[in-house]
Parts: structure tokens; sequence; C-alpha cells
């Protein structure tokens, strides 16, 4: 009763497109909520600057907006198949005291963590930073030619 008839619903390997699963961000959302923590706002003890994900031919490429850095204030690291980005932006410092009619830029301490969705080479990892974007590259690795393997229980 009130089946479909259809068996499957799940797109084909073969699509081209992937989906970034950042469960960890979740984690850490939760656990700033269950600290009593606002998230989300400048109070938040870590913010999340945008950021695409995109593959080319040869490489997984994170580009990352966050305006107002030195590159030596990132700290860039990949781990188990989970990239992290994290630094902190500093307020910029203004003569006398400023009467702010909006404050949206955020500051202070940020972090992002990817579980990558396509194998990468760890050794390759190579980030720059020019123009207020940060971008994180690694080259890909071939998919693996055995594919699936299956063993007979004996």
């Amino acid at each position: 009763m009130g089946d479909s008839g259809g068996s499957s619903n799940r797109p084909s390997r073969g699509s081209g497109s992937f989906t970034v699963h950042p469960a960890e961000e979740l984690e850490v959302y939760f656990n700033e909520v269950a600290h009593g923590r606002p998230v989300g706002f400048v109070a938040s003890s870590k913010w999340k600057p945008h950021t695409d994900i995109f593959e080319t031919d040869d490489a997984l490429v994170v580009y990352m907006d966050i305006a107002g850095m030195q590159s030596e204030a990132f700290t860039v690291e990949f781990v188990d198949g989970v990239l992290t980005i994290a630094g902190e932006r500093t307020a910029p410092r203004h003569v006398g005291k400023p009467h702010y009619h909006a404050m949206e830029v955020q500051v202070g301490p940020f972090e992002r963590r990817f579980r990558l969705p396509v194998p990468v080479d760890p050794e390759s990892i190579r980030a720059s930073y020019e123009h207020g974007f940060l971008e994180v590259r690694l080259t890909k690795l071939p998919a693996r030619l055995s594919g699936p393997q299956s063993v007979r229980v004996q």
C-alpha cells in the first residue's frame, strides 16, 4: 500500500555532482549551543567564513571569502580526510571611539572543517591568500581501478 512503484530515487554515480557534508560543523554548532554560548553572531565563539568547494579535472579547490587577513594568520590542516581552516580576524583600529550604525563584519576566531568528497593526495596541499580570498588546492587521486571488492565467506 502506498508504494509508488519506483525502486530507487538515488542519483546515478556518474552524475558529476557531489555534496560536501560538513558533519563536524554540526557537532561544533551543537557544542556551542550546549554550552550556552550564542551561535552565528559576532559574539559567537567561532564564526564561519563563506566558502566554495569545487573540482577541476585534476584538483579539489576550497575557496574562502575572508578579507582583512595576513597569510600567516591562517592555519590549514588536512588530517584523516578532514580539511580544517582556522584563524582569527581582528577588528580594525579606529581613531576615536566609533558610533556604529551597522555591525555586520564578523571578527574573532573562525574555523571551518570539511570532510572532502573525493580522494586527494595529502602531500599535494597548497594554500595561497590573495585579494581577500584564501585558496586551498589538493590534487585528486585517480579512482581505484579495482572497484568494490567482495569476498566469499568460507
